[in-house]
This record gives structure tokens, C-alpha cells and sequence, in this order.
């Protein structure tokens, strides 16, 4: 691939290769990227394999540009709106570890991140409802594995659906806010890959990055970011958690069908649909409240 690399940064941005001297292979499902030092400069560099799921790269750099402005993303120098590939400023930090999930600091350094991406705007919208529904469809299609009881889950969607559009609390979101997707500095946080983000409740934010979290931390982040402890909004984001879940099963049962890819998307999936079907707190609260 490295081939590959040098004659799009020949191509694209005209660079010599005499004057590259350094490039590292990162970490990467749905595109090649790298860390490349060209004239003692570091930057870094993404070259798209595909588009998944109609990603909507005009949306995506204007985007950019907005969280850029605002310092929660790495400068820009390229990017193609046809392709999605994109060079940007190299940022020398490192994704959060598990102590930095349960640190006070570091979960009031990103509620005040998060608050500073979702009081921005942009035109697209995000309705993960709609989403999931579209993709279970594709799947029947496909005949891929969906679990026997994917109209159980379906049904307990819309029951969620009903209940959280009464009070949404909407914002720019980014919409695939795993731990992998932040770059973590000394002294300061950055988000990365903005290929989804969109006009959306905040609450997909905070479930999608509090999946995996303990339940003392999630509700610390709740605490910084809206200033104080709510039970409703801990339920709300129990609610929210299971849709995250639902959403990432469904993407990870269609990304399966790639061969291309060098990941068991299949096993992640069937391994999310088993923990949505599980008896927990969020399935009892559904129970409680229709019997």
C-alpha cells in the first residue's frame, strides 16, 4: 500500500518523495491510514477504501472545518469530497485509556468537549431509529443471521422511539464517538473522523462513548455535563445505550458481507444482538412499564 500512499501524495499535493522520511502504518477498518514526516513535518494521511452506508463527504467537510475552527480537530490541508481522503496536521497524543474513563478530570475535559461540538449546527440529520429499521430491512434481504427475536427488538425500539422524541435535546453530534476516535494530549482532547456526524440528540454522543463505561462513571459524566445528577437523564441514557447497540449490530451484520475487510464483523454482531436480548435493567424497565 505504500505505493499506493506515495503517488497520492505525489498526485495530490504534488510532495517529492525525496523528502519523506518517515511513514508509519496505522490503525484502520474502513481506510489506510498513516503518520508520514515530509520535510520535518508530521502529518496525517487517510485513504478511503469505501464508502459504507452513503457517507455524505460535502457534509463531512464542512464538518470539519467547523470543529477545526474551534480547535476539536487536527488543521486540514486535503481533503476530496469524492473519495473522503484526507490529509491533516499530526496530533502527538494517544487514545484514553481505562484509568482516563474513570478519571474525574479527564470526564469533565470531555463533557466540556462534547458541549463545545454539540452547540454547533449543520444541516444533515441523524434519526437512528429510521436507520436501524433501514438496515434490519437489508439484512432480510441478504438473508443474513439476524437473531429470531430481531421483531422483540424491533418492537422495544419503537417503544423508545415514542418515549425519547417527546424531549430530544439536539446538536451536532458525532455519531461514532468510540474510544479510538479520540486523541488524548496532556492537556487536551481531539475527535476524529467525523464521516457521520449530524444534527442529532446529544444522548447518542454520551451512550455511544459510555457503552463500556462503569455505572459511577457514567453518571460523573452526566454530573459535568449538564452541571448535576439526574436520575432521568441516567435512564435516558440507559435508553440511548441499547439504541447504540442496536445501531453498531446492524452496521457490523451489513459490514459482514465485505470480504474485502479483514475483521469478523459477523461474530461482533451476533455478539451485540445476544447482550440487546439480555434480561437487563433497560429490558426490566420496558416490563415494568407495560404491565
Amino acid at each position: 500500500m505504500k505505493t499506493t500512499l506515495i503517488k497520492f501524495l505525489q498526485t495530490e499535493m504534488n510532495w517529492n518523495p525525496i523528502n519523506i522520511s518517515f511513514i508509519e502504518k496505522l490503525g484502520g477498518l474502513s481506510s489506510e491510514n498513516y503518520k508520514v514526516s515530509y520535510n520535518n513535518n508530521d502529518y496525517f494521511v487517510k485513504i478511503c477504501i469505501a464508502d459504507y452506508l452513503h457517507t455524505d463527504r460535502v457534509n463531512e467537510l464542512s464538518i470539519l472545518n467547523k470543529v477545526s475552527k474551534i480547535n476539536l480537530a487536527p488543521n486540514i490541508y486535503y481533503f476530496s469530497n469524492k473519495s473522503g481522503n484526507m490529509i491533516t496536521s499530526w496530533i502527538d497524543g494517544s487514545m484514553p485509556s481505562l484509568d482516563d474513563f474513570n478519571s474525574s478530570n479527564f470526564l469533565n475535559m470531555l463533557s466540556n468537549s462534547l458541549k463545545s461540538l454539540h452547540n454547533l449546527k449543520c444541516e444533515k440529520q441523524f434519526n437512528p431509529f429510521n436507520d436501524i429499521r433501514k438496515r434490519i430491512e437489508i439484512c432480510k434481504d441478504l438473508n443474513l443471521p439476524l437473531p429470531k427475536s430481531i421483531n422483540i427488538l424491533l418492537e422495544f425500539l419503537t417503544y423508545l422511539e415514542y418515549k425519547l422524541n417527546k424531549s430530544p435535546l439536539i446538536g451536532l453530534c458525532h455519531n461514532d464517538l468510540n474510544a479510538s476516535n479520540i486523541i488524548l494530549t496532556s492537556n487536551k482532547l481531539y475527535f476524529v473522523d467525523y464521516e457521520y456526524s449530524s444534527m442529532g440528540d446529544i444522548f447518542f454522543d454520551l451512550a455511544t462513548i459510555s457503552w463500556f463505561f462503569s455505572e459511577k462513571s457514567r453518571k460523573d459524566l452526566l454530573k459535568f455535563y449538564f452541571g448535576e445528577y439526574n436520575p432521568k437523564d441516567y435512564e435516558k441514557l440507559l435508553d440511548f445505550i441499547f439504541i447504540v447497540k442496536f445501531y453498531n449490530a446492524s452496521w457490523s451484520l451489513l459490514k459482514s458481507t465485505d470480504l474485502n475487510i479483514n475483521y469478523d464483523y459477523l461474530s461482533g454482531a451476533k455478539m451485540i444482538f445476544k447482550d440487546l436480548l439480555k434480561n437487563d435493567s433497560i429490558r426490566n424497565l420496558y416490563r415494568d412499564e407495560h404491565n
